[in-house]
């Protein structure tokens, strides 16, 4: 045994503590004996899947800001709060690579060096405040994005719900980032509580760390049941098809990842606090859990966002023809909205004559929608789809000239349900003009997910 284990040995009241950071000497005894040229290390598994993960973290919160800021532009609070979210999650990431690879947590803790005795309890402080600070701005994102779309057309209990669960979340983030901090006394022993040097010449006093961290853990994985559980109910009960409601359950659903994540981490941190003393190798995928949990936050939050970006990027050419119901293309042929108006139509289409207008007529059996207040100004295609409102089908070159009259503005009642249903309305022959009064303008994509204004 070397000297430093000895030393370790003969002082080892100092370091009695509750929570398993330090062993007994019965146990330290019956390690081997520490290896600083080679000593077994963990893998490079853990720190890639971080590095894959926070890559595709950056991409889809990119992907959620373009969609929001310049595509619907009616980026809200939520999205403020997932960007500031996004600095200590990015930080956490790398602290959680960087502890598993360079600062101690890749050894077994009888591997341990006199530099990495600090660097590791450095390190691991730095996690749980950038852990605490990421996750509880991501939850109180999803609970403003939950508010949002409810706004003003849903029970109260449920506003309490949400209101209570942010009001929940800071005290906690607040409560639990001053206890882990001042978990000893002075606050610099923390990281110096294995530093023989230092011990021998300060005083430490320190609370139950194995109690403080299992009780972050636990807190923050029912805070997670409970944001996931929220909209779950409130969809379910819902008066909507059922092939919708398990869809929309679906996307809300996601966040049950992240539930998982803090099952494992968990796990982990009771195993490392109270049922080993080799706390380095038992923390390392105990770190990784934490920064995954984080990430999929993120990706998860960000799934209602993303629908109106993937819709306007890549599924024009195939919601043209089978994507969201049929397209009706007429070009030198009959329309069949009934025989007299169908052949009025052609002719006017065919031969190309303009400024006919059609302000009366009835449908035919086999119409699929109304073309009361339709004007055709230039002879050339028509197209009509049914699609959803809040995509973009326009096609300036087949439908020029054709303009349709404004209907009725409707407003529902119940936002929510504006979001959910928001995808079964028919548009017929969207149409932009040629002419230089429309040459500038560009029409906004409305994201659906935002509800009313």
């Amino acid at each position: 045994m070397s000297g430093d284990a000895v030393a370790l040995l003969a002082h080892a009241d100092l370091f009695k503590r509750a929570g398993g950071l330090t062993p007994p000497p019965e146990v330290a005894l019956s390690w081997p004996a520490p290896n600083y040229i080679n000593p077994e290390t963990k893998g490079w598994g853990g720190p890639i899947v971080l590095m894959v993960v926070l890559g595709i973290t950056a991409t889809i919160f990119s992907a959620r800001v373009w969609a929001r800021v310049v595509v619907a532009r009616n980026a809200g609070l939520d999205d403020l709060l997932m960007g500031i979210a996004m600095v200590p999650l990015i930080g956490l990431t790398v602290a959680t690579i960087l502890a598993n690879r360079q600062y101690g947590f890749q050894w077994h803790s009888w591997d341990q060096t006199a530099t990495t005795f600090v660097t590791s309890r450095q390190i691991a402080l730095v996690i749980e405040i950038l852990y605490l600070t990421s996750t509880s701005l991501i939850k109180i994102s999803i609970l403003c994005f939950y508010r949002r779309i409810t706004s003003g057309s849903i029970s109260k209990v449920f506003v309490y719900w949400v209101w209570g669960s942010i009001v929940f979340v800071i005290v906690y983030c607040i409560t639990f980032i001053f206890t882990i901090v001042f978990s000893c006394v002075p606050v610099e022993g923390y990281w110096h509580m294995f530093d023989l040097a230092w011990r021998l010449k300060h005083e430490l006093k320190c609370h139950n760390e194995g109690a403080e961290i299992v009780s972050v853990v636990v807190i923050s994985t029912l805070q997670d049941f409970v944001i996931c559980a929220l909209p779950i109910v409130l969809v379910w009960n819902l008066q909507i098809p059922r092939r919708q409601k398990a869809a929309l359950i679906g996307i809300f659903g996601l966040g049950l990842l992240t539930c998982v994540c803090g099952i494992m981490r968990t796990y982990y941190a009771i195993y490392v606090y109270y049922f080993t003393y080799d706390i380095t190798w038992w923390a390392n995928p105990g770190w990784v859990w934490t920064a995954l949990e984080a990430d999929l936050g993120v990706i998860c939050a960000s799934a209602p966002a993303l629908k109106i970006f993937f819709r306007r990027y890549f599924n024009l050419s195939a919601n043209r023809s089978n994507g969201y119901g049929n397209s009706y293309q007429m070009k030198n042929r009959t329309p069949t909205f009934g025989s007299k108006l169908g052949s009025k139509i052609s002719s006017k289409i065919s031969a190309g004559k303009g400024n006919s207008n059609i302000d009366s007529g009835r449908w035919g059996a086999s119409s699929p929608a109304p073309m009361e207040g339709i004007k055709i100004s230039r002879g050339l295609d028509v197209t009509i789809e049914q699609r959803d409102d809040g995509m973009y089908h326009g096609d300036s070159e087949s439908v020029k000239g054709l303009t349709a009259l404004p209907s009725p503005a409707y407003t529902p009642k119940n936002p929510l349900t504006s979001w959910l249903n928001g995808s079964q309305s028919q548009t017929i022959c969207t149409a932009y003009r040629s002419d230089s009064s429309a040459s500038g303008g560009s029409r906004r994509e409305r994201d659906i997910e935002r509800g009313p204004g």
